[in-house]
């Protein structure tokens, strides 16, 4: 399962429902943007190096862009980009999650929903 960035921030914001959903998937997976996207929330280096930890302790796979999911990505934004306010980081999630064959895990559906292929699975925060 790959994780959109939002997940991990509502982990990282102590919801209990996002830790225990990334625990008990066994295959866990981030595209690169989710990556990019998270650093900006650490607000010291002691921080990215606990997200960098638990990266490697849960077994993450981060999922490099290639030349096909950046094609495959511009031509969502091409497609969405006006209708649906697709943007260039929820592209590129998607193009990696659809490259990968692998489901996609966020609580923003709407960004996703439009995408034909995309496996989406909806996440809910609980009410805390």
């Amino acid at each position: 399962m790959i994780f959109d960035t939002n997940i991990l921030i509502y982990a990282d914001r102590g919801v209990a429902s996002a830790k225990e959903l990334i625990m008990n998937t066994q295959q866990r997976s981030i595209s690169a943007v989710t990556y990019m996207e998270y650093v900006p929330f650490c607000r010291n280096k002691k921080e990215l190096a606990t997200f960098e930890k638990m990266l490697q302790v849960l077994q993450f796979t981060i999922h490099e862009i290639d030349h096909g999911i950046s094609y495959h990505a511009r031509q969502l934004v091409r497609q969405f980009a006006l209708s649906h306010s697709m943007e260039m980081g929820d592209a590129l999630i998607a193009a990696t999650a659809t490259a990968q064959n692998e489901l996609l895990c966020s609580s923003n559906i709407k960004h996703f929903s439009q995408i034909n292929g995309l496996m989406l699975d909806h996440y809910q925060p609980d009410e805390n």
